[in-house]
């Protein structure tokens, strides 16, 4: 009798200690929902109250690599903008040399050395934008995280294709960035938002990367169902403005 009734209090209390979360899985969790709430303030303090070894866990290096793109995104003096992103940087070295099979670490890696690419001019730094191709890439390889890692690690190779495209390959070619293709943009961006239909950011590139590619009536066409998708991401009402002005450049 004291066994069944062991055996049922067991029972009882097991689903409880299982689904227990760590304080870097509560952490991180509260850190994903403050961002699709777009509540940066709050994102940034559940991660940064963290304090060792929490702190260095993977799964915190690569969100506060994420969180320092934001931030960066969000800032508008150049400098501590650019300074935001070099942070953002250093977070996914270190998330890379936490856990090198993580996908984390590359996909927010290249987010930063992008932003960082962009911010300097994509075609003065050819080695950070192929460091930007290589580590999406390796992401990509890897494929062992969530749907909307793998979908973050095609759009940002998508994207890194889209603005070389932009380019004629034969100006590109001797800084080293003629790998650049409209055909591999197009690849990329159509995976990243078949993986993760609805947002906005991706749906917005793949628009301009129809434009790009002279499809002028599908992207104003896609570019108007951007209005009516739910914001999931800070910087999300500025791109819906981005679709309205796209439409308005293609009509």
């Amino acid at each position: 009798m004291f066994v069944r009734l062991l055996l049922v209090l067991i029972a009882l209390v097991l689903p409880f200690v299982t689904q227990a979360q760590t304080p870097v899985e509560q952490a991180c969790t509260a850190f994903d929902q403050a961002v699709e709430r777009m509540d940066l303030k709050t994102a940034k303090s559940t991660l940064m109250s963290l304090q060792a070894p929490a702190s260095t866990a993977y799964d915190v290096l690569y969100r506060m690599a994420r969180l320092h793109v934001l931030l960066g995104n969000e800032e508008r003096n150049e400098q501590q903008q650019l300074a935001l992103y070099e942070k953002a940087l250093d977070y996914g070295n270190r998330a890379v040399a936490s856990n090198s099979k993580g996908m984390g670490g590359y996909v927010y890696r290249a987010a930063a050395n992008g932003k960082i690419a962009l911010f300097k001019g994509i075609f003065s730094v050819a080695d950070v934008v192929a460091r930007v191709r290589d580590d999406a890439s390796q992401a990509i390889r890897l494929s062992n995280d969530t749907p909307k890692m793998l979908a973050a690690a095609h759009y940002i190779l998508g994207r890194a294709h889209l603005n070389l495209a932009k380019k004629p390959k034969i100006f590109r070619a001797p800084l080293g960035l003629g790998w650049g293709s409209i055909d591999e943009a197009f690849r990329n961006l159509k995976r990243a938002r078949e993986l993760r239909p609805g947002f906005i950011m991706f749906e917005l590139e793949y628009a301009n990367c129809l434009a790009e590619m002279d499809d002028d009536s599908g992207a104003i066409a896609h570019a108007r169902t951007i209005a009516g998708m739910r914001n999931q991401e800070p910087g999300d009402p500025q791109r819906k403005q981005d679709a309205v002005a796209l439409i308005r450049d293609l009509e």
